[in-house]
């Protein structure tokens, strides 16, 4: 549900209940982790909240209602696919709307928050260089020395969850951290309380949606580009896919099928490359994921291509769940081609189809795709407000749908990955029309690759 300020909503007893036992869990775990979705969920239901889903997805939003784009909620965003091992975390409007998460999360928030705006004023400036201001976490504990341990070790994860707060931090093995002090801090600066913190956030979340939507020159509408055609195809399926799968978790197996074309009417999924698909393009991709068995069909009419009612199979079900709707690497899963292996520093014999091998293997740890689609999302977004021109905009669009499909492979490539969102942060760092939204954009960029 999208609202406008959320220190002005009345959340309901069934959603107090779940920030509550979100927030409370986290309060206890001895390392400051939030819960994984099972746990949560189990929980919820043991105490007889029937949807806990349900309850989650109606939580309030500033902003973008969906998974992807600028928002501000209690919560951090949702993944599409809501998975067990989902960590779901609160935000510090939680705090406001909470007593019991008041203590641990906004009081210490808005001390943080306070100490940051002290040291951003205060810091000495040379006239000569530009003055990088940072913060440490001893000396945060010197300068807060009631404040618990625990609470400061999580600084930065707290502050890189809040809108606006992106920026270069560190972690040192022994706990110890640093983290730059942007200067957006100071929009704060009179924001004494934790109503005061979530009502600026807020206004700043639909400051810079506003400014995104800006009508250009001439009062005329940024010019809206033309999108790729294929990528624009195989975004048209797994959109379509992806709704399915979200009817199927929504409906229950009486109600009748869903009309594909209802897709039309969700924001997050009937776009791609800032354009909303068609008519002509929903049925086309309705009957590409029939032949496929993707779907299955209820209802016809004679001038479609593909059924208008329809809901998804299990094998459609196998390709959200495992391969993230992307119905080309779906289909492609079988196509086994020769293996190749690559070996590198090798102090052995290496035996050809050879039996009784042993291989060791060192690989880098995983990352969370997640991170990097939630910034392609936002790059979307604020793609109009970061330049004008039409080219410039297809450009980092067209840059954008290759990073989005790259962290969606099912193998993602760590060194693909990284390499077009270098490519990313260089063609925002050349878009100067709206310095704001260009730095927030850049800020996205390297919070999403910061694992990579």
């Amino acid at each position: 549900m999208s609202v406008h300020d959320l220190t002005e909503v009345q959340l309901e007893r069934e959603q107090l209940a779940l920030l509550t036992m979100i927030g409370t869990q986290q309060a206890a775990d001895p390392d400051g982790q939030w819960p994984m979705w099972d746990w949560v969920e189990y929980k919820a239901k043991s105490l007889g909240m029937a949807d806990p889903r349900g309850v989650l997805k109606s939580l309030p939003r500033v902003g973008a209602s969906g998974s992807v784009g600028l928002s501000y909620g209690f919560t951090t965003a949702v993944p599409r696919i809501l998975t067990e091992d989902t960590r779901i975390k609160l935000t510090v409007a939680a705090a406001w709307a909470l007593d019991e998460v008041r203590y641990f999360l906004g009081e210490p928030f808005l001390q943080v928050l306070h100490h940051m705006i002290a040291l951003w004023r205060n810091t000495p400036r040379s006239p000569n260089e530009v003055t990088q201001v940072s913060l440490k976490s001893e000396d945060l504990q010197r300068a807060l020395p009631q404040m618990d341990s625990r609470i400061i070790r999580m600084v930065p994860d707290t502050c890189l969850e809040e809108p606006f707060w992106s920026g270069s931090s560190g972690r040192a093995q022994d706990g110890s951290w640093s983290m730059d002090v942007p200067q957006r801090v100071m929009l704060y600066e009179h924001a004494t309380d934790l109503r005061g913190y979530v009502s600026e956030t807020c206004r700043q979340v639909h400051r810079v949606l506003q400014e995104a939507g800006r009508e250009f020159t001439g009062g005329e509408p940024a010019p809206v580009p033309s999108p790729d055609a294929v990528l624009h195809l195989r975004a048209s399926r797994t959109a379509l896919l992806m709704w399915l799968w979200h009817q199927k978790q929504q409906r229950s197996p009486s109600e009748p099928m869903p009309n594909v074309m209802d897709v039309l009417s969700d924001d997050d999924l009937s776009v791609d490359q800032g354009v909303r698909f068609t008519e002509i393009e929903i049925d086309r991709a309705s009957a590409y994921l029939e032949q496929h068995g993707l779907i299955r069909g209820g209802g016809r009419v004679d001038e479609m291509a593909g059924p208008v009612l329809a809901e998804i199979t299990a094998v459609g079900e196998d390709c959200v769940e495992g391969y993230h709707g992307d119905v080309g690497a779906y289909i492609r899963r079988g196509d086994n081609g020769p293996v190749t292996f690559h070996i590198a520093t090798n102090n052995g014999n290496i035996a050809a189809n050879g039996t009784g091998v042993t291989q060791n293997a060192v690989a880098p740890a995983a990352f969370d795709p997640a991170q990097i689609l939630a910034t392609a999302g936002l790059i979307q977004q604020l793609t109009p407000a970061l330049t004008p021109d039409a080219g410039e905009q297809q450009a980092l669009l067209t840059q954008v749908t290759e990073l989005q499909t790259a962290a969606e492979a099912p193998a993602p490539d760590r060194a693909v990955v990284r390499r077009i969102a270098d490519g990313v942060f260089s063609t925002i760092s050349g878009l100067a029309h709206s310095p704001d939204v260009q730095r927030l954009a850049l800020e996205a960029v390297e919070q999403g690759i910061q694992d990579l």
